[in-house]
């Protein structure tokens, strides 16, 4: 797939969350547009065609962070795809300088994005998503070799980090987290994770 990369001239927001930066009160930013192709995708608003219509300029949104900065605990910049945008690490850079730590949301199809992202000292933690075993990566409309190179990067960064794997029926089946767990090295943090259609999130099994 041609990759597009974009600008961040518009962000999504979530005021506050408990739990998408562990140990931390935090704020989601949205980032718009994605490489991947999920079926169960939890956010397919962001994946491609026009952006929400609660998207707010990114200014606004660096506002209402340098507001809020002293009652929060860091920002997560989720998406969608955050390392599609060229000017992601001006935008890591511009929140880090407020005090706050960053905390990434990534597919990991983008190493070399990520590369330059780990280099800030704003990011204290990376989430990246495993979603199905190695060899069906096509399926999704990307390769695993970047993705491989991705986790990598996070072994070697000295960050704090996560692999993430959504238990999608048809998509991750029990032979295929089987598969993902040759790739996940012993002491490495893997969610496996099932969400519902109320949006509801537990933990799943092999």
């Amino acid at each position: 797939m041609a990759l597009q990369y974009l600008g961040l001239r518009n962000l999504g927001l979530r005021k506050t969350s408990l739990i998408d930066f562990p140990g931390k009160l935090a704020a989601v930013v949205f980032t718009h547009g994605c490489p991947l192709r999920c079926p169960y995708c939890h956010n397919p608003e962001l994946v491609n065609g026009p952006l929400p219509e609660s998207f707010l300029p990114a200014a606004e949104v660096l506002a209402f962070l340098r507001k809020r900065a002293k009652l929060l605990g860091g920002v997560v910049v989720s998406g969608g795809e955050p390392l599609l945008h060229t000017d992601l690490p001006q935008l890591i850079t511009e929140i880090g300088a407020m005090g706050l730590n960053v905390k990434v949301d990534t597919s990991g199809a983008l190493p070399q994005p990520l590369a330059e992202i780990l280099r800030l000292q704003a990011i204290t933690y990376v989430a990246m998503d495993i979603k199905t075993a190695p060899g069906r990566y096509p399926e999704l409309g990307v390769e695993w070799a970047p993705v491989a190179e991705s986790m990598e990067l996070l072994r070697a960064s000295g960050k704090a980090y996560e692999f993430r794997t959504t238990c999608a029926p048809g998509l991750v089946e029990p032979a295929d987290l089987a598969a993902i767990e040759t790739v996940i090295q012993p002491g490495e943090r893997w969610k496996r994770l099932i969400r519902a259609n109320s949006g509801a999130v537990r933990l799943c099994g092999h």
